[in-house]
């Protein structure tokens, strides 16, 4: 180390010298940051894919469905693994490393988010007791009286949403369900202020798109202010702002909210905690949900039969419902119970399932927190403690050998006495599985049939470009490259007109 000073005192005396010194540094730094982190690996741990070098493999970020399934299809057993800057990656396929991804415990997705993803959610603020009562809320977000006590938000959120859309209106569906479902998702499991204030719910919507992206050079160097960083420092500073906001507002009116927000509070959840939790509740609800969504909309409109079928089932359960000839649809809505949205809709929710396998086909991302090495299965291979593991998931909704011509949006696979999926292990991951279930999933699925229906029962719709001229173009290819659901690869425009 002393050479190295020496050596860089004589060049700063140098023309330009002070420029190559503080190359040199900067090398050195890049250099003592990759060798720190490149530890002993286990010995049966996978071996490195060999598109590898010493930054890591920047494929993963710009790439990662195409830089997965090459190295899947490349690796001597589906196993492989590889340096994503400091982080010792492991990438786990076939039935049985699946099964062991979703079945062991010692693989946490919050820690594996924060390496990748969030290195300013700082998730070391929930302690194990914190995150046991975070649960716990989010589980009651799910039960009966809270989704019956909020269902009305819902239809009257969907409903207007809808509504302002006029006659004949041009709409980017990913941007319009995108807002849509962010509302519903802080009615469910958030903030009613949020979802009653169009401004403060445009504002803080605006914030979450920028979380979602991680450039390379933040995963090499996570000390590094990047400018990324900054986004995202200011971002989650932002709304966690917003959060302590509204809670100081309703602490000193004494007034409560039938939100989740409301239930951190009364738990005596510290004001960053109740962030932080929410923040994570509605961050699955933006990148998730919207474009489940979203794809189906857009299915439906390039599928005229399975439109068709929609359109029927909404009518019938209308009809089935209805107190008069003339009443409302809105009334009709509003009088549904939780069971029956969540019952008289299968083939709607058979084209939702159907929607999520394509566009949850990217990257399930964990971390071995185990404190010791964990088996894949029966493959003899491990993820070493400290690894993060990953599993592709088209190798499970993209694989031939469960579902039949897997590259073909057919909601009739899930209405079979047996769905697709069903008779291997972990067959479909939409929803998570085995320890790792989403525990958000009953309200998730109840505002996208909710936003869906009202959708679907308001408009005529058809996929169309920017002018709005119908277009029979087959529906872009999804991207998988980001944090959570793909993403269209262009951009899509639907024209909706208003259905008597």
């Amino acid at each position: 180390m002393a050479l190295v000073v020496e050596l860089i005192e004589r060049l700063r005396d140098q023309p330009q010298g002070v420029l190559t010194a503080e190359a040199l540094v900067l090398l050195l730094l890049l250099w003592r940051e990759l060798a720190r982190y490149r530890l002993q690996m286990a010995p049966n741990a996978p071996e490195l894919y060999k598109d590898h070098t010493i930054f890591g493999s920047l494929r993963f970020t710009t790439s990662r469905a195409e830089y997965l399934a090459d190295g899947i299809k490349q690796s001597r057993d589906g196993q492989f693994s590889f340096w994503h800057g400091g982080n010792h990656v492991v990438v786990v396929s076939g039935e049985s490393a699946r099964t062991s991804f979703q079945t062991s415990r010692g693989l946490d997705p919050s820690a594996g988010f924060a390496a990748l993803f969030g290195s300013f959610l700082d998730i070391s603020e929930l302690t194990k007791n914190s995150m046991r009562k975070c649960m716990l809320i989010y589980k009651r977000c799910t039960q009966d009286d809270h989704l019956t006590t909020n269902l009305h938000h819902l239809v009257a959120d969907s409903n207007a949403r809808v509504s302002e859309m006029g006659e004949g209106k041009v709409i980017d569906p990913l941007k319009f369900m995108g807002l849509l479902i962010y509302q519903l998702t802080h009615r469910m499991a958030g903030a009613h202020d949020i979802a009653n204030d169009e401004q403060l719910l445009r504002e803080t919507w605006a914030v979450y798109a920028p979380l979602e992206d991680s450039p390379y050079i933040d995963i090499l160097f996570p000390w590094l202010p990047t400018p990324s960083k900054l986004q995202k420092v200011w971002g989650y500073t932002k709304l966690h702002l917003t959060i302590h906001r509204i809670a100081k507002d309703r602490q000193a009116a004494r007034k409560a909210s039938s939100d989740m927000l409301q239930m951190l509070m009364d738990e005596g959840m510290s004001s960053m905690i109740r962030s932080l939790a929410i923040i994570g509740a509605v961050l699955a609800g933006v990148f998730n949900t919207t474009f489940a969504t979203t794809w189906t909309l857009c299915c439906l409109a390039t599928n005229p039969e399975w439109l068709g079928m929609v359109i029927s089932e909404i009518n019938s359960v209308v009809y089935k419902h209805r107190a008069s000839d003339n009443e409302p649809l809105l009334d009709v809505f509003h009088r549904l119970s939780v069971r029956d949205w969540e019952t008289q809709f299968p083939v709607l929710q058979a084209a939702i399932t159907e929607s999520i396998r394509f566009t949850m086909a990217g990257a399930v991302v964990r971390k071995n927190i185990s404190g010791q090495d964990l088996k894949i299965g029966d493959t003899g291979r491990v993820i070493p403690n400290g690894s993060l593991a990953v599993h592709a998931t088209a190798d499970t909704h993209m694989n031939e050998e469960i579902y039949h011509n897997p590259l073909k949006w057919d909601p009739s696979r899930f209405t079979k006495d047996v769905p697709e999926g069903s008779d291997v292990p972990h067959g479909y991951l939409g929803w998570g599985s085995g320890n790792h279930p989403c525990p958000a999933r009953r309200f998730a699925e109840l505002n996208v049939v909710v936003a869906s229906v009202l959708f679907i029962a308001s408009y005529d719709f058809e996929m169309c470009d920017k002018a709005g001229v119908r277009t029979d173009a087959p529906l872009p290819s999804i991207v998988y490259n980001r944090m959570g659901a793909g993403r269209p690869k262009t951009e899509m425009y639907m024209k909706c007109q208003r259905r008597t």
